[in-house]
């Protein structure tokens, strides 16, 4: 009898997560997950018929081979998500394709009407390429968002994504990128890093939480953590970036975070700044959506205004997302500030 009741509490959510990866596509990670609750909830609602006893052990073997399969293998061929200071890895980052919960929270806020049309206009297409431009430059790979999302992210235990310039295993410049809202998704970090390669440096994208506070005290000592461990590496130069909330806090941080083993050469703020401190003492790119209701262009504008030479200011066609749905052009205006920083920078 408890098996019986237990199916008719799991089977409303088993046909749930079928319209939802029917919906939005799920990975093949996702549909075995989800066929796996499939399969276990119709064992136990048909427990007692002897010919079917064997449907909840099946379900369950499957839950079990999908979570095995990537454990072992979601690591990404030059993506790696790393527990730092340590260099260690989380067991629950491999668990979930990143792509599967991404489109399932973009999905739901799309539907419930959250985001402003002027900024999600082109925002779950442009989610889906860019998760399939990662899945084939890097197979299956690993997520900070799952530890982020359960809580256990500390300035001495957070994750980071890490992402090495091709040949390159030593490099000595760095970009640091802080993510913003919502968590550290890999999935940003790979494409900020395909701008980064122009100048053959070192990606490294940490994670503080939810909120993406990177202004608060363990958004600071996260960062200052995160130059240390660099600096440990060999890393002598390096460029500080933020998306969203990670701009602003990157604004923010750019006058307070600083390790005396590293060169601060710019700063790079895509759809984030704050305006409520002082303008950077360093180049700043600052990369903007002329539709941008989250963070408005006239504030973008501002601090580039207030940083007068120091500043590059671009402003594209589109909403808050623009580092996604214009990412060729993002992509394109972060490598050419970069080569330009560099080549002035040479003796």
């Amino acid at each position: 009898m408890f098996a019986f009741i237990l199916g008719l509490i799991t089977a409303p959510a088993a046909a749930f997560l079928v319209v939802a990866a029917l919906y939005m596509g799920a990975t093949p990670s996702g549909w075995g997950y989800v066929m796996g609750v499939v399969v276990a909830s119709a064992g136990l609602l048909t427990k007692r018929r002897r010919r079917w006893r064997g449907l909840t052990r099946v379900g369950l073997g499957l839950l079990l081979l999908v979570a095995s399969t990537r454990l072992l293998f979601a690591d990404g061929s030059g993506l790696h998500t790393l527990r730092l200071p340590d260099e260690g890895w989380r067991l629950a980052n491999r668990l979930v394709d990143e792509r599967d919960g991404t489109l399932f929270a973009a999905h739901a806020l799309m539907l419930s009407g959250r985001l402003p049309r002027s900024d999600a206009r082109d925002f779950v297409p442009a989610l889906e390429s860019a998760f399939a431009r990662l899945r084939d430059a890097e197979g299956l790979s690993a997520t900070p968002a799952v530890a982020t999302w359960l809580g256990l992210q500390s300035p001495g235990s957070f994750d980071a994504v890490v992402i090495p310039p091709e040949g390159n295993t030593s490099p000595e410049t760095a970009v640091v990128f802080l993510h913003g809202y919502a968590g550290n998704f890999a999935v940003y970090c790979w494409q900020m890093a395909r701008a980064v390669r122009a100048i053959s440096a070192l990606t490294v994208c940490p994670s503080v939480g939810p909120a993406g506070d990177w202004w608060s005290r363990q958004g600071e000592e996260t960062l200052e953590r995160t130059f240390a461990w660099l600096a440990r590496r060999g890393v002598r130069r390096v460029y500080l970036g933020g998306l969203s909330n990670g701009g602003v806090g990157a604004s923010v941080l750019v006058g307070r975070a600083a390790h005396p083993g590293l060169e601060l050469r710019g700063l790079l703020l895509i759809s984030g700044a704050s305006s409520k401190v002082p303008p950077p003492r360093v180049p700043v790119l600052l990369v903007e959506g002329k539709h941008d209701s989250m963070m408005p262009a006239r504030l973008m504008r501002e601090v580039a205004n207030r940083a007068g030479r120091l500043a590059t200011y671009v402003e594209l066609d589109s909403g808050h997302f623009a580092f996604l749905d214009r990412h060729e052009a993002c992509e394109k205006a972060i490598a050419s500030w970069l080569l330009e920083r560099e080549r002035d920078a040479r003796p």
